[in-house]
């Protein structure tokens, strides 16, 4: 059959043309959850029977989903059999190879889905990554159904929903202001979605300003860091320990802290080289692999304008050192964070 990306999986809803098999999974938890569901829906129906819809456990025998596919609907036109967070990494061969041609004689008058809104399939266990025997599972279901992968939606796609939520709830939200959520919040859906409700009950049925936004909206971990990088590149000694206190205040760990610091920095870095050996942003995006995180280089190659390449490495050499520090005292982790921050300050002071 066919691997459809977002749009095509939804114009595939609303034709109502079903396959017999579906893989949704994917980066983007949210949205496998809310395809999931959409699907589930015009399968079955918003409030179906328990005999036309079937929720199997994660640990489900082959043979029970197979024997769950057979079974007839009652008042559907479909029986709906779902599997959620399908342990397929946990299969014996035999089991997984019984499962792999099973895809390509479900019954008719069955849909089955698969889906995977939690489990992160592909991540590593003991040094060895996994994934191999979901790739296979995929590999049956684009043959003999639909794959549908979810991946991170990039700024642009994200400022639209923000703005598209806060329109169905009567709101008004510039992409501007959508931007400005995003960058305070990170990119998952799950959370921008909790945080536009939040707002548009505040707004009621209004516009969400910028000071709604400053009020309302925590900043995550990583947004502070960017402002404490930023209050470091401008030499800002009140503003820069400011932040910090307010991560040591959210109870944010010493080494994430650091983890991200130098992350910021190590952009900083990568940028300001890639421009001095004439290296495009979309080129250096490519070599190290950002994604569709290539947005973090932008931002990165506009604070490294300040500084030259030998204090940059300096600061990473700071940032190596404190983090020996770290595990050699773990007791003084937070004077240890206040005496990198005073070197950093000092180094920026002298940026040129």
């Amino acid at each position: 059959m066919a691997k459809l990306n977002e749009q095509e999986f939804k114009k595939s809803l609303s034709a109502g043309s079903f396959s017999r098999v579906y893989l949704i999974y994917g980066e983007e938890k949210y949205l496998v959850r809310y395809y999931t569901q959409k699907l589930c829906e015009k399968v079955a129906g918003k409030t179906p029977s328990d005999f036309d819809f079937i929720k199997m456990p994660e640990n489900a025998a082959v043979s029970d989903i197979i024997g769950a596919c057979e079974q007839f609907p009652l008042t559907a036109d479909y029986k709906c059999v779902v599997v959620t967070d399908y342990r397929v990494e946990e299969l014996p061969e035999s089991e997984l190879n019984l499962l792999l041609e099973s895809c390509q004689d479900i019954s008719p008058s069955a849909v089955l889905i698969f889906t995977m809104p939690t489990l992160q399939p592909d991540a590593k266990k003991g040094g060895e990554k996994k994934g191999g025997k979901l790739k296979k599972l995929a590999g049956a279901v684009e043959k003999y159904g639909t794959l549908l992968e979810l991946e991170k939606r990039g700024d642009i796609a994200l400022e639209k929903q923000l703005v598209s939520w806060a329109e169905k709830a009567e709101c008004e939200l510039s992409r501007l202001n959508a931007s400005k959520i995003i960058g305070m919040c990170g990119t998952e859906l799950t959370t921008l979605k909790n945080e536009i409700e939040k707002l548009c009950a505040y707004a009621d049925k209004g516009e969400i300003t910028e000071e709604m936004i400053r009020k309302l909206v925590p900043k995550k971990t990583e947004a502070r860091i960017f402002d404490l990088s930023d209050c470091i590149a401008a030499n800002d000694y009140n503003g820069a320990y400011k932040h910090l206190y307010a991560l040591f205040e959210q109870n944010e760990k010493a080494e994430v802290i650091l983890s991200t610091l130098s992350g910021v920095f190590i952009d900083m870095y990568r940028a300001k080289v890639a421009a001095e050996s004439g290296k495009s942003i979309s080129e250096l995006a490519s070599d190290f692999k950002y994604g569709r995180r290539e947005f973090l280089l932008k931002k990165a190659s506009s604070r490294a304008s300040r500084y030259s390449t030998e204090v940059l490495r300096k600061i990473l050499n700071a940032i190596l050192e404190t983090d020996v520090q770290l595990k050699s005292k773990p007791s003084e982790k937070q004077t240890v964070l206040e005496t990198l921050l005073a070197k950093l300050l000092i180094l920026s002071g002298n940026a040129g």
